[in-house]
């Protein structure tokens, strides 16, 4: 599975290769505007992500707007089909209890799942494994 790791603390970005690490490749930036960037450059390669992890608090781009920007990405690339098994499994992640933060990624941005740091393995495999990302 291709994964897209965007965290601006590289502590993170190790903990999470290093839980996913049997599961698949990586590709890891450090704000919301570079992992724009690589889910385009995946995208028109035609090796998209399977599973996306955003920050939601990084500098240049939040994880936020990453996610509206991902989402719209997809919806120009596969259309606005409802099968929507082509589109990433995007997980946001935070340190903080905002629950308006919370709202607007599930809302606004569709994404799948949320989890708070520091991240605990067994409840992101879980996640992944619910989901039928990983076995």
């Amino acid at each position: 599975m291709k994964v897209l790791i965007a965290d601006d603390q590289s502590i993170y970005r190790e903990t999470l290769k290093a839980i996913l690490r049997p599961y698949g490749t990586f590709v890891e930036v450090e704000d919301g505007a570079l992992a724009v960037e690589a889910f385009q450059a995946a995208l028109q390669a035609g090796e998209p992500f399977k599973l996306v992890l955003l920050d939601i608090q990084m500098p240049h781009m939040d994880g936020q707007e990453a996610l509206l920007r991902i989402r719209q990405m997809e919806k120009q690339a596969y259309g606005a089909s409802l099968d929507i098994r082509p589109y990433a499994f995007i997980v946001m992640q935070t340190s903080m209890e905002d629950p308006i933060q919370l709202v607007q990624a599930f809302k606004k941005g569709h994404c799948n799942g949320y989890i708070q740091k520091p991240v605990q393995k067994a409840e992101l495999l879980e996640k992944l494994r619910k989901h039928g990302l990983i076995g």
